[in-house]
């Protein structure tokens, strides 16, 4: 359980802070690779926990995300060939969808497939993810950008008031916060 959450929430704004940053690199390394990566994931890792300890209200973390979805050839995503993401999916033939926050965290969080989209040679677009479980049906792509919209407002999340109750089991749950 978190009990301060404004050191986490700090990090939070130094992350999008620092993709806001990458939007704008023309030179990628493996290092910058690595650098994103990293902080793709601590950022999903922080929202989850904040989440969990009722430190962002619920609509930030239930709201729904714009992604792209591509759809699975009909082929096995193996160990091996993860990353061939033209051969395994759809790529020419984006939809978009919707799906909540809290399901856009956990599937990179638990990330199968985890690269990055370019709209050119050197300018990121996106992060194309998915996990175990839907390795098989489809691969996401959310823009850098939208990550950056939906990040900015929980580092500058503050719950001032909360209204709990006991459910049927006894547990004390968060009804409402604002």
């Amino acid at each position: 359980m978190i009990s301060e959450s404004q050191y986490w929430k700090n990090d939070l704004q130094k992350n999008v802070e620092f993709f806001h940053n990458k939007l704008y690199q023309t030179t990628w390394r493996e290092a910058s690779f690595a650098a994103l990566e990293k902080r793709v994931m601590l950022s999903c890792y922080i929202v989850r926990k904040l989440a969990e300890a009722n430190k962002i209200t619920k609509d930030i973390f239930e709201c729904q995300v714009k992604l792209y979805s591509y759809k699975n050839k009909g082929k096995t995503v193996d160990l091996l060939n993860w990353h061939r993401v033209d051969d395994l999916y759809e790529v020419e033939q984006p939809q978009e969808i919707k799906k909540p926050f809290s399901y856009v965290i956990n599937q990179i969080i638990h990330s199968y497939t985890f690269l990055f989209a370019f709209k050119s040679k050197s300018n990121i677009e996106g992060i194309l993810f998915n996990s175990d479980r839907s390795k098989k049906r489809e691969l996401y792509m959310l823009k850098i950008a939208d990550l950056i919209e939906l990040l900015s407002p929980i580092a500058q999340c503050y719950i001032g008031r909360t209204i709990m109750q006991r459910n049927s089991d006894g547990e004390m749950v968060v009804v409402h916060s604002e």
